[in-house]
């Protein structure tokens, strides 16, 4: 798992098209416009991901809320693998 896998995830449900070098690890998920259904939406993508890294594992919704900032929700992940 790196950082930038995380990263694109974000990008991907935001449909932000910035690279993902550019997007800060403090931004908070609110500043790059999500709203609770992206949220939502993140939680989802991310518990497939970890999943896909560890069987079983997962993001809950109530782990993601748009006062995250992109660093929380990196090692959040970390802490699912």
């Amino acid at each position: 798992m790196t950082d930038n896998d995380v990263k694109q995830i974000i990008l991907d449900v935001s449909g932000l098209g910035d690279p993902v070098d550019a997007l800060d690890a403090t931004a908070s998920l609110s500043s790059l416009g999500f709203s609770d259904t992206m949220c939502s939406d993140l939680a989802e993508q991310l518990s497939t991901y970890i999943n896909g890294q560890k069987p079983g594992a997962s993001v809950n919704n109530d782990d993601i809320s748009s006062d995250l900032t992109v660093q929380q929700v990196i090692d959040l992940v970390k802490q699912k693998i």
